[in-house]
């Protein structure tokens, strides 16, 4: 056997032993042994216990955190990049559909077009037509297109239309929906829905569902239970005379007249039984409250005294 085999078996037998290779004396002596031993001591240094342990903890911490703390910087950095690309995405797509509801999915807010507080006020619709409103009223817009001009009134409002085949006028007035070609008529909401059609043709569909069509002189109204009455005629002059700057009433119970006169004004008007039941005939001019009341009080036997701003109450002359 040469002697690098035989150095290498003495070797094995040792490290079987768990002997270290410098107890064996006849190796020590060996030059190439000497060599040997000298190259181990130079890569194997002596490492301090203390610092074994610390090492060691670290790995033993680094080994409990989560997979995902343990992942390279480089992929983090890399998935965070992924993440803020696939956001903006999503936002983009958010707002392209957001834009698409707002403009298709959704039904446009209407636009106050005229407003009138205490004188009426008058409003031209693009087409041509004429809206004359009465005080405390207005008018908003819905839809305006080539074939349609779509309004809501809120109060009352003489409606004078421009005749034109290609195009519908509609104006809703509460639940009820008035739709026209060229006419004129008058709607109010105050007191209950009432339409009335001075001139032309006119149809009207309630909140069931059940349509209506008037001619000139017919008025329709909108009941309690939600239905429309019959058309029947009735007189322009109770209708349109306040376009005139005149209340006129006919054969009308007093409250009806009070009730008129204070959404005309913006006020309260207080009227007690039996005084409410009568039944009046005549007419109001509508200039002044104050004249108003004075000329409304003498036929009922009595006068209105303010109790409050912007709130009257009639006192018969026998209470005084």
């Amino acid at each position: 056997m040469n002697r690098e085999a035989t150095l290498a078996q003495r070797i094995g037998q040792l490290r079987e032993a768990g002997r270290p290779l410098a107890s064996d004396p006849e190796l020590a002596a060996d030059p190439l042994m000497q060599v040997l031993l000298r190259f181990q001591a130079r890569q194997v240094p002596k490492v301090e216990v203390a610092r074994q342990e610390r090492i060691w903890q670290q790995v033993v911490r680094r080994m409990q955190r989560p997979a995902a703390d343990r992942l390279p910087r480089v992929g983090f950095r890399r998935r965070r990049m992924i993440w803020r690309w696939a956001l903006s995405v999503a936002m983009v797509l958010l707002a392209v559909g957001l834009g698409w509801w707002l403009s298709a999915g959704r039904k446009a807010e209407p636009v106050l077009v005229a407003s009138a507080e205490t004188a009426m006020q008058a409003y031209r619709a693009p087409d041509g037509s004429r809206v004359t409103l009465r005080p405390h009223s207005r008018l908003y817009q819905v839809v305006a297109s080539e074939t349609v001009l779509h309004y809501r009134l809120e109060g009352e409002a003489f409606f004078e239309v421009v005749p034109r085949p290609e195009r519908r006028f509609q104006v809703e007035a509460g639940p009820v929906h008035v739709t026209v070609l060229g006419t004129r008529f008058n709607v109010r909401t105050w007191g209950g829905v009432e339409v009335f059609l001075e001139a032309g043709r006119l149809e009207l569909q309630g909140p069931r569902g059940q349509r209506q069509v008037l001619t000139a002189g017919q008025r329709v109204r909108l009941t309690a239970n939600g239905r429309l009455t019959a058309p029947e005629r009735a007189s322009a002059e109770v209708y349109l005379d306040w376009l005139q700057g005149r209340l006129t009433f006919a054969q009308q119970p007093a409250a009806q007249v009070v009730t008129e006169l204070a959404y005309h004004f913006g006020v309260q008007i207080t009227l007690p039984e039996p005084y409410a039941a009568q039944t009046l005939s005549g007419t109001l001019l509508l200039e002044d409250l104050e004249q108003a009341l004075q000329d409304l009080g003498r036929v009922l036997g009595g006068h209105f005294v303010a109790v409050a701003p912007a709130h009257y109450r009639f006192e018969a002359d026998g209470d005084r």
